[in-house]
């Protein structure tokens, strides 16, 4: 994959409107919610290595069930064409079970398996941000929606 991931949090209605877009209607969605000021945080290309690292598979084989896999690429993925990008949301009550497996997880365990002593501070560092970003989500009651492009 290694394009740009992005998680911005929406709202119920904004969140039902966005089931029925297609790719390009939804990065458009996204992009005008983000100018309108709606919390998001740019993962950047980190996000492939960030799964990797959390669950010792690539992004593009997301682990069904695993909160640490859905931390990274969402737990719902929308119907859309592959050319348009990689659209997927966790609900507000699905925040919570990935919050606790986030928490409970000892970063400095993981295997490093590849890369630098850096890129290992890096990941963390964005592990560290987004968890923070999902509980800000819940405690505001919003959804997330997750998209590459």
């Amino acid at each position: 994959m290694g394009m740009l991931g992005q998680y911005v949090m929406v709202d119920e209605d904004t969140l039902e409107s966005m089931m029925a877009m297609d790719g390009a209607e939804l990065m458009g969605t996204l992009e005008k919610l983000i100018e309108a000021g709606n919390e998001y945080y740019d993962i950047d290309k980190l996000w492939e290595d960030l799964h990797l690292s959390l669950t010792g598979v690539s992004a593009s084989e997301p682990v069904d069930g695993n909160p640490l896999s859905e931390a990274v690429v969402g737990v719902h993925v929308f119907e859309v064409e592959e050319e348009d990008g990689f659209f997927a949301c966790t609900e507000h009550d699905e925040l919570e079970g990935i919050i606790r497996a986030m928490q409970q997880l000892d970063f400095g365990r993981l295997e490093p398996g590849y890369g630098t002593e850096a890129l290992r501070q890096e990941l963390k560092g964005e592990f560290e941000a987004l968890l923070g970003f999902y509980e800000k989500a819940l405690a505001a009651g919003m959804h997330v929606i997750f998209s590459v492009a």
